[in-house]
């Protein structure tokens, strides 16, 4: 800055210098000033472009072994920028002075040919990620930087600190045998749950995650359908406690659904007082629910409490509708609208 700062209060008293009437028998001079500062100014701007690109990819090609091994060409080819680069800035090690540093023969155009080498490894190094991205496209919701503090690891904790970014609200991944497999996952809540087949976690990131997120999608698929299953087998509220938040707020949704499509076939039957029998269970739950919240709870069961007891009232809510309405039919349409919901 200072450096920058300076030529341009030169270039400006040149320019004084050039729009006076007395110049004349200094022109030669002037112009010759004028051509030394415009050089350093070219040459300071290509060489802090270099330096920017050098550091940037120093950290990746020389810290990790991992990419060497994945970018072998452009790891060598680094290698030799690195090497030219050293040379330049020992050379100007020993000689801080800017117009000697800057008018040295063919600094520019050396400068110049190292940065062309730095962004043809730097687009190297974009496709290598943009690779790793489409195999495991979640990939896209982080940076170059971290992706790369991933890719250059053979440590697979290393994704945990952006699981937040990969996932909605999967604060880390739960591992097992040494950090060889992955066996669950935990949310920012503290709430988890177990694979119901541990995923290893071993060779390329994106295939062991991709994996990851298969048996997530398998797992909570099959804790779902055990949640639901499981909802006419136990006492609502000890249910409750055993189900993962999103379990218990599904598994009631359905099996409310599910109960009013019965209670529609028990008048259909016959049984007028079936809906209002209904409606008297769904008050009797709501009972049970707000003495839960009463009762001593851990933080998580009280949110699922709470998000079940505004569920548990919209049901009893439209119950009272469809019996104030006097609806008897499941094809209904004041019912069929509660299912698209």
């Amino acid at each position: 800055e200072e450096t920058t700062i300076i030529l341009e209060d030169m270039n400006l008293t040149l320019q004084s210098m050039m729009a006076s009437r007395f110049v004349k028998p200094f022109t030669s001079e002037v112009e010759e000033w004028e051509g030394k500062l415009s050089l350093i100014g070219e040459v300071l701007e290509v060489w802090m472009a270099v330096q920017r690109k050098w550091m940037y990819l120093e950290s990746i090609f020389i810290g990790s072994d991992d990419i060497r091994d994945q970018l072998p060409e452009e790891a060598k080819r680094f290698d030799k920028i690195d090497k030219s680069w050293a040379e330049i800035m020992n050379e100007t090690a020993k000689n801080v002075n800017i117009l000697e540093c800057c008018s040295v023969k063919g600094r520019l155009e050396k400068l110049q040919d190292i940065f062309e080498l730095l962004e043809r490894c730097q687009k190297s190094l974009s496709d290598y990620l943009d690779v790793k991205r489409n195999a495991f496209p979640r990939f896209f919701y982080i940076s170059d930087d971290e992706l790369l503090s991933i890719l250059g690891t053979s440590d697979p904790t290393s994704v945990q600190e952006h699981m937040l970014k990969l996932y909605d609200n999967c604060a880390e991944l739960k591992f097992g045998r040494g950090n060889k497999t992955v066996v669950g996952m935990v949310s920012a809540e503290g709430e988890s749950y177990d694979f119901k087949s541990p995923c290893k976690a071993e060779g390329a990131v994106e295939e062991w995650m991709d994996g990851v997120q298969k048996e997530m999608l398998r797992s909570l698929r099959l804790i779902a359908k055990e949640g639901v299953f499981y909802y006419a087998k136990k006492r609502r509220d000890q249910w409750i406690k055993d189900e993962l938040g999103m379990i218990t707020l599904a598994g009631s949704q359905i099996w409310w659904t599910w109960e009013v499509e019965d209670v529609f076939q028990r008048v259909r039957k016959g049984d007028k007082m079936a809906m209002k029998n209904f409606a008297n269970k769904l008050s009797g739950q709501l009972v049970d629910l707000t003495d839960m919240v009463r009762g001593d709870l851990t933080n998580n069961d009280r949110k699922k409490v709470n998000c079940l007891i505004i569920i548990d009232v919209h049901a009893r809510d439209i119950n009272a509708e469809l019996i104030e309405s006097g609806v008897r039919d499941s094809n209904n349409f004041s019912w069929q609208v509660q299912l698209r919901y």
